[in-house]
């Protein structure tokens, strides 16, 4: 993916119209009002009912159900972070490159992205920022069918520090 295929867009992923929405998510895929989600505390019950038929995911892996009442088809659940609700730079770029990885199994071409990790981790935002764009542009659109990466950032701040950093990489 080169950089004219990441976008940045003021709001959350739960308001996103794609292919796939990504959802940063614990380990156990548990919906809990004490539990961090991309997609906020009103997810639809078909989403919480499959992730609790999946069950507990290794920490960076990423699963797939259907998207229930949003504007995709499915969303992609990046587990970055234990129930404990803290990531590392490891958990964010390994659940991102997981979850890119599922868009491409189930044939994506767009993806809505959270700013994963911004809010669970004590990594600096500029840090954060880094390793998920440079996790987009490693993802080569010459193997999958991810053609569009839209971030999806909460205020004005976020979304300056993500257009410095996609600038400069």
């Amino acid at each position: 993916m080169n950089k004219e295929h990441i976008h940045l867009k003021l709001g959350s992923v739960k308001d996103a119209e794609a292919d796939a929405i990504i959802s940063e998510i614990n380990n156990d895929l548990i919906f809990a009002p004490e539990a961090h989600c991309s997609l906020g505390p009103d997810v639809d019950t078909e989403i919480i009912r499959q992730c609790l038929a999946i069950g507990k995911l290794d920490l960076g892996d990423a699963v797939v159900t259907d998207a229930g009442d949003l504007d995709a088809r499915w969303v992609i659940h990046a587990a970055s972070m234990n129930y404990d609700q803290v990531s590392s730079e490891d958990s964010i770029v390994n659940s991102l490159r997981s979850a890119l990885a599922k868009a491409n199994e189930i044939g994506a071409r767009t993806v809505a992205i959270p700013p994963i990790g911004m809010a669970t981790s004590s990594v600096p935002v500029k840090r954060v920022t880094e390793l998920l764009l440079s996790e987009c542009l490693r993802h080569d659109n010459r193997e999958s069918t991810v053609e569009e990466a839209t971030f999806y950032l909460p205020d004005r701040t976020m979304m300056r520090i993500f257009e410095e950093c996609l600038k400069q990489v």
